[in-house]
């Protein structure tokens, strides 16, 4: 059973998930609907589907760990992947998801899921784990999450992490006040999580009184690097770019700072 103040955190996200998610489609569900209509679209990165082509999609099993409205899911699906199963704890964008892959007639499954209570009936079952943009940031205990992730791993699977750089962290959002945009205005290292009770619509960007609260934790490359190799995951890659995953710092790319925004991170289990 998950550790009660882990599910705290875990159940206060997936009520403020499911409170914006309403939002999110509202502004793009519709033209997710018609992209994914199309005949084999990828949403995917052209820097990102290059390294997932060279490590080997075609034919692979894929778990996409925090799949929200599953259209990275479906990217794979259409670049060749083979049982590709989707995880959130969202119950609205599970809800979309399916929908969404039934609609467009891709052969993607999605499970509503506290990722860290994902059912044994999937260990050892996929070639790759596949983590995105947010996930880790909603994550409490990375050790955990990389001990789940590798659980659902077959021999010699692969993790493949393209996530927001922690350093982007500590520079304003978009939406800040401040004038001055490459200060430093959060630590780099922080233990507590951030408590906000604004609102999650980075889609249509509208503003909303929430009423659910949520927790959002700051893991640095060095514990995301240990939550690996503490789990027998060796790492095989890493990247960074100046490239903004996070809808949130679109200014810092655009003036080409030498800021790193993102980053891709491999690993294989070793058994």
């Amino acid at each position: 059973m998950l550790q009660p103040e882990l599910k705290r955190y875990t159940e206060a996200n997936r009520a403020a998930w499911n409170e914006v998610m309403p939002k999110h489609q509202l502004a793009a569900k519709e033209k997710w609907d018609t992209l994914f209509s199309q005949p084999s679209y990828v949403s995917l990165a052209d820097h990102e589907v290059k390294l997932l082509l060279q490590i080997g999609l075609k034919g692979k099993n894929v778990a996409h760990l925090c799949c929200n409205n599953g259209v990275e899911l479906m990217s794979l699906k259409n670049l060749g992947a083979d049982t590709c199963v989707g995880f959130d704890i969202s119950d609205e964008a599970i809800k979309e998801a399916s929908e969404r892959a039934t609609l467009c007639g891709i052969d993607c499954q999605f499970v509503r899921s506290d990722i860290y209570e994902i059912d044994a009936v999937y260990s050892n079952r996929f070639d790759i784990v596949y983590i995105s943009a947010g996930c880790l940031g909603w994550m409490p205990d990375l050790r955990f999450l990389f001990e789940k992730a590798a659980a659902l791993l077959t021999k010699d699977g692969v993790i493949f992490i393209h996530e927001i750089h922690p350093f982007s962290e500590m520079l304003p959002f978009d939406n800040s006040k401040t004038s001055d945009t490459l200060r430093i205005i959060e630590p780099y290292f922080k233990e507590e999580p951030y408590i906000e009770k604004g609102g999650l619509d980075y889609v249509g960007n509208s503003e909303y009184d929430a009423a659910t609260t949520q927790y959002w934790f700051i893991h640095t490359i060095s514990n995301i690097l240990m939550g690996m190799i503490n789990n027998r995951i060796r790492v095989e890659h890493f990247s960074e770019y100046e490239i903004d995953i996070s809808a949130g710092h679109h200014q810092i790319e655009t003036m080409k700072a030498g800021i790193p925004l993102s980053f891709i991170l491999i690993g294989k289990r070793i058994n």
